[in-house]
């Protein structure tokens, strides 16, 4: 029973990894770490928007890795929602003390928000409604001229490289400019002459 739980928790986490990390390529460690945006959208259409505020200000930056910003699914899947559930008690009843996480009304909120969760995960996820115009003019097949290389094979954006002809300005001269090219330019004088 915990094993399909956990599975299905699994499964709704790396869905949400992937819906925050839109035009990413994820590797399976990078489809096992999530950011507070993905965890935050997670929480907030599973549970509500009081358990995503208390995770996005109490919870999560607890038990994310300090200089990735990410949280792990393994850390999911322990502690993390178990304080959660702990941190919702406390805010909702405002008490002074958070409540010991082995309270059976803790226990009972993070038993429910792991069902939540894992229900998720069951559901097919919405497929993203193009219309007819914006297909046309996103397809990068159909451009022409200069603009066709701003995008890589697979339709993807270069970023700048694709907007400005880079140079390398690297030189031993003040103005030189496409180092190494220099001798190159003397053997096709030479070859003209």
């Amino acid at each position: 029973m915990a094993d399909s739980l956990n599975a299905k928790l699994a499964a709704t986490f790396k869905h949400y990894v992937e819906v925050s990390s839109v035009g990413q390529t994820l590797t399976e460690a990078g489809k096992k770490e999530i950011k507070d945006k993905g965890m935050n959208k997670m929480l907030k259409e599973c549970c509500g928007d009081a358990v995503a505020k208390a995770s996005e200000a109490q919870v999560f930056p607890k038990y994310c890795d300090k200089k990735t910003k990410k949280l792990h699914l393994d850390v999911f899947l322990g502690d993390f929602l178990t304080e959660l559930a702990a941190t919702v008690i406390q805010n909702k009843k405002k008490l002074t003390k958070r409540p010991d996480l082995v309270d059976s009304e803790v226990v009972a909120l993070a038993e429910e928000l792991r069902e939540k969760i894992a229900a998720k995960s069951d559901e097919k996820p919405k497929a993203v409604k193009v219309d007819a115009v914006t297909a046309r003019l996103t397809d990068t097949k159909s451009y022409t001229g200069s603009h066709k290389e701003r995008f890589d094979d697979t339709g993807k954006g270069k970023g700048i490289a694709g907007r400005k002809n880079l140079v390398d300005e690297t030189g031993y001269v003040t103005g030189y400019k496409h180092e190494g090219t220099y001798d190159g330019k003397e053997e096709e004088e030479q070859e003209t002459k």
